[in-house]
């Protein structure tokens, strides 16, 4: 099984996601649908901005702990969200 650690950004409220999935295309349509599952819905849309790819669920986890301390925040915005035009 592939598990994929993803990024996304709500830019209308400045608000950043990560989570760690093996179907991408489900996690999308949960965050970005109509069910008031979770909090996600309530800043959507939801634009995916990074993705890593992992074949072992504990380096994935890993990774997605870094991604959403304080440092992978810093990363996040100083590294990947300037590659996008969200004005």
């Amino acid at each position: 099984m592939i598990y994929k650690v993803y990024v996304l950004y709500a830019p209308e409220h400045d608000r950043l996601f990560t989570g760690m999935t093996s179907s991408l295309s489900d996690r999308m349509v949960s965050h970005n649908g109509d069910e008031p599952e979770d909090w996600t819905t309530v800043y959507k849309p939801w634009t995916l901005v990074h993705m890593e790819l992992f074949n072992n669920e504990d380096e994935a986890l890993h990774r997605e702990t870094f991604l959403e301390s304080p440092p992978g925040q810093d990363y996040v915005r100083s590294d990947i969200l300037p590659l996008f035009n969200f004005n």
